[in-house]
């Protein structure tokens, strides 16, 4: 059975629909939007897109709740870089390191998100993905608030370069408000590039003028930088967006660099009433699902940011799960030694009966009887001792279990406002955790509020330093570390 998909991209000027049934486009639908998504910051706004997204998908008919959604690459950050092979327990804080290295942007303000492509020869090379918080935060915000799920998340540039036939080639899309351009060596987009347009900078052809002076810029970036695979004449410039319906500016755009233009194509079917042409992005959203369609390129991952994917199972039921499991091992443990006391207790009672008999009847064979007697009843005693010590060893793994998964209860539930938790460690008797606060009095709300609850022997500020907030205001933000030392844990 064919499978249904639905992929959604916005922008600051539309909202564009795609729904496909297997390899078949099945509608497309789009609606105006003029507003700058990085400046949410009203609900009224908010409200006004909610409406339109949920009216998009009514007056089309279409019932999917999960959805593959695409947002701009505007502001969005590419890298592949390469790094030494390392554990796989370790790539995660390399790759982080590495960001804040090549990045021009510091990674606080970014949803990062990665692909290991190759490790051979003892390097590790992979492809990274950066997204402003500030743009991924209110697009997803209300697009659940409209009642659905996105799922996969991709970023124009990359959905663009999905429907690329070819491994070495130029991408050009061409848009009222701004452009990209995506080089393609090898089957690995680098560079990619999403560059504005001027407000006053309104006809096709003025905006061209632009787009072919970056594109030239572009290519001999390029080609400085990797002398060994440089852009030859007669590559192919595979374009999108308004120039589509435009063939007489082919030539004034790929021309006089000497590259072979051709329109982007999308490989899906679809009935000859519906134009995919102004939808390729939902296209390459959709071709995430379909890997045996889509071109050769090596990047293809999910961008949606960590906190918005399914969510996992909470701390406290991650500390309670060992807990609960050495509770289950121990019990069974010592079940299995009742039993087998009880079965010594009965077999014992029962010689010991036979024995009475005996020496009644044979009196000659006591002191040899009296000797199997005390022998059994030293084994009852060390069963009964073994016992004992396992209840108690049973017990003191159940109080330790309990008493940690309320203190991080404690610690969690006593977050103030305006204070975020984004790491908490622990250890054999210390929690370690950090995260971000609008001002230090929060921190400090905090501390008072942990201290109060009496669980702690010690609350140590590790860290309080400034740090830009990403919020309108010119305020500063900051970022906290906390060690708290508790009670009683390992004595």
């Amino acid at each position: 059975m064919a499978n249904n998909t639905t992929s959604l991209y916005i922008d600051n000027l539309s909202i564009r629909l795609m729904t496909t049934r297997g390899k078949r486009i099945t509608k497309l639908a789009d609606m105006p939007l003029d507003v700058d998504l990085s400046q949410i910051d009203t609900p009224e706004v908010e409200a006004k897109l909610v409406e339109k997204i949920k009216y998009l998908f009514q007056s089309n008919h279409i019932g999917s709740k999960k959805i593959i959604l695409g947002i701009s690459g505007l502001r969005c950050l590419t890298r592949p870089i390469v790094l030494p092979e390392l554990p796989k327990a370790m790539l995660e804080e390399a790759i982080t390191r590495e960001a804040r290295r090549v990045l021009p942007v510091p990674v606080e303000q970014l949803y990062l998100s990665w692909q290991i492509m190759a490790a051979s020869e003892g390097k590790i090379q992979a492809f990274i993905v950066g997204i402003p918080r500030q743009i991924a935060d209110p697009v997803i915000k209300v697009v659940t608030e409209a009642g659905f799920k996105p799922y996969i998340m991709d970023i124009k540039p990359l959905a663009l370069a999905r429907l690329s036939r070819e491994t070495s080639a130029i991408i050009v899309d061409v848009q009222p408000s701004e452009f990209d351009i995506i080089v393609l060596m090898k089957g690995m987009p680098q560079p990619i590039r999403t560059v504005p347009f001027s407000k006053e900078t309104t006809s096709l052809r003025d905006r061209l003028v632009i787009v072919k002076d970056e594109l030239q810029r572009t290519i001999q970036f390029f080609n400085t930088n990797n002398p060994e695979n440089k852009i030859q004449s007669g590559a192919s410039l595979l374009v999108s967006g308004e120039i589509v319906d435009e063939s007489e500016l082919f030539d004034y755009l790929g021309g006089d660099l000497g590259l072979k233009v051709t329109p982007l194509a999308s490989p899906l079917k679809c009935l000859k009433q519906l134009d995919p042409s102004h939808h390729l992005v939902n296209v390459g959203l959709t071709l995430k699902e379909l890997v045996s369609d889509a071109s050769p390129i090596t990047p293809n991952f999910n961008t949606l940011p960590l906190p918005y994917q399914p969510k996992q199972v909470s701390m406290n039921r991650l500390m309670a799960i060992p807990a609960i499991g050495i509770a289950v091992v121990m019990i069974a443990l010592l079940a299995m030694t009742v039993q087998s006391a009880a079965a010594n207790i009965d077999k014992a009672q029962n010689a010991l009966d036979a024995n009475v008999v005996v020496i009644e009847k044979k009196s000659a064979q006591k002191k040899e009887l009296s000797n199997n007697i005390a022998a059994m009843e030293s084994k009852l005693a060390a069963l009964e001792a073994s016992r004992t010590n396992y209840t108690g060893a049973l017990n003191s793994l159940v109080s330790t279990g309990n008493k940690m998964n309320t203190d991080l209860t404690t610690t969690l539930n006593n977050a103030v406002t305006d204070l975020d938790i984004s790491r908490m460690t622990l250890s054999a008797d210390t929690i370690s955790l950090s995260g971000s606060a609008s001002g230090e009095q929060q921190v400090f709300q905090y501390v008072r509020k942990l201290t109060s609850t009496g669980r702690y022997d010690e609350i140590t500020i590790g860290s309080i330093r400034s740090i830009p907030d990403s919020s309108e205001n010119d305020s500063m933000a900051v970022s906290y570390a906390l060690s708290i030392k508790l009670k009683g844990i390992g004595k």
